[in-house]
């Protein structure tokens, strides 16, 4: 997995023809030191400000491409060492479980459209019994999900309901998130592709644990991290204790039911607990 312990920003100025100051910043990463980050970020800012004076197009990175700036907040290890799991805090502020080799598959169920719901809503007035738009949308997507494990009976897996869609945890095996197999495996069951396309970059999969500020009424995170100052600092606190005290309602995603084989991966057993407690998937609350 590609989360690194220190970070650091740089800037580097230079003065134009005109007499004008120009700069350009950078943030980089280092697992040695931040003194390490520091001078990667320098050298960086370096780079890009040359280019910059020499009119050269800059370019975007894209989706992925660098490692995640996350907080770590907590993180277990595997039996060599290396980074097995890590619960990190994204950008706009909620948790974040990262698991090396332990598939999570986000699957986004299409916005209902205001035509489907007002029928459906006149059909259930008027005494009808079918299934609404997003029971049927559900209906398709487990369909999928039942002949999938039809023609890979030896699988198990927990299915859980999203604000948005469903979760699906595997829980018969480990698997390599960068491998062309195990991207196959996403695409076949729905999953997004930038989703894939992060777990390949990224060299882990992810699943969010605590819910979206703006779906418990909330604001994003606009504070970003390592915090530069102690005002950045104390934003960031304010906040957060904001924050916890309007997500304490609700659920990330809620438990429906285990399918296929029922053994359980011994490495995969403590992502399921830790996955189940953060997420509040075993509480019935409303979900965001």
């Amino acid at each position: 997995m590609k989360f690194f312990p220190y970070w650091s920003k740089a800037v580097a100025t230079q003065f134009d023809r005109d007499g004008n100051e120009v700069s350009a910043s950078c943030w980089r990463w280092s697992e040695v030191s931040g003194d390490d980050a520091h001078r990667s970020a320098l050298a960086a800012a370096h780079r890009v400000l040359h280019r910059r004076m020499g009119g050269e197009p800059l370019g975007a990175y894209s989706y992925g491409q660098r490692p995640l700036r996350e907080e770590v907040v907590q993180s277990q290890f595997g039996r060599h060492g290396e980074l097995a799991i890590a619960v990190t805090r994204n950008a706009y502020g909620v948790l974040v479980l990262n698991t090396a080799q332990v598939m999570f598959i986000d699957v986004d169920l299409p916005p209902i459209s205001l035509g489907a719901s007002l029928r459906g809503f006149f059909s259930r007035l008027l005494g009808g019994k079918g299934p609404s738009a997003e029971e049927q949308q559900a209906a398709q997507a487990r369909g999928r999900l039942e002949a999938f494990l039809d023609i890979h009976p030896d699988w198990g897996l927990r299915l859980y309901r999203t604000s948005a869609g469903l979760r699906m945890l595997v829980t018969h095996a480990l698997f390599d998130p960068c491998a062309d197999a195990t991207q196959a495996q996403l695409e076949s069951l729905g999953c997004d592709p930038l989703y894939m396309r992060l777990c390949r970059d990224q060299q882990c999969f992810r699943a969010r644990l605590t819910p979206k500020p703006w779906r418990c009424e909330h604001t994003p995170n606009r504070v970003v991290w390592p915090h530069e100052t102690d005002e950045q600092r104390r934003r960031f606190e304010n906040w957060l204790a904001e924050y916890k005290r309007r997500q304490s309602g609700y659920a990330t995603c809620r438990f429906l039911e285990a399918l296929g084989v029922e053994t359980v991966h011994p490495e995969v057993a403590p992502v399921v607990a830790i996955h189940d407690e953060l997420s509040r998937a075993l509480l019935e609350m409303p979900l965001a």
